[in-house]
């Protein structure tokens, strides 16, 4: 019961502090409803570079770079090469998690974006804030690899 006070109080707290935003015309990557449901577990944490390393497809962020701080529209620009296994990463087992007291798959609105072994997204909306993306991912052979990218973004 707490937990849904909070939660509501942070909600409340976002929409009424955030500009009045045209959800409707705008193609968000992470909705401002979303990133209010997750906040409240992010907190203030460095990069990490694997949420848990395998030997599958190496996962690189090329875009934005580590730990920047962005204005939106971001450019995102991510490449999948062979890990440790040296097999092709498999782009049909993509997933993307927006990571926080609630996990959300974001999946399904990336995969427009996903050209070849690479994912890019040229000016995602992002409401303000820090989001952790867990991006999932085997190769060929089902060798599986897991990296978190945090991107924060600030208000224009």
């Amino acid at each position: 019961m707490l937990n849904q006070k909070i939660a509501g109080l942070m909600l409340a707290t976002f929409f009424l502090s955030t500009p009045n935003i045209a959800l409707a015309e705008t193609n968000w990557l992470i909705t401002p409803t979303e990133a209010a449901k997750v906040r409240a577990s992010v907190g203030d944490f460095k990069e990490l570079v694997s949420a848990k390393e395998g030997p599958g497809p190496e996962i690189t962020v090329k875009a934005p770079k580590v730990l920047s701080r962005l204005a939106s529209p971001v450019d995102i620009f991510i490449t999948f090469t062979p890990g440790k296994s040296g097999q092709l990463p498999d782009m049909k087992t993509l997933t993307v998690t927006l990571v926080g007291l609630f996990n959300i798959n974001i999946t399904d609105r990336l995969r427009k974006y996903i050209k070849g072994e690479n994912l890019a997204i040229s000016k995602a909306a992002l409401p303000p804030g820090r989001h952790r993306l867990r991006m999932a991912i085997k190769d060929v052979a089902g060798n599986p690899n897991e990296r978190d990218v945090v991107v924060v973004v600030v208000k224009n």
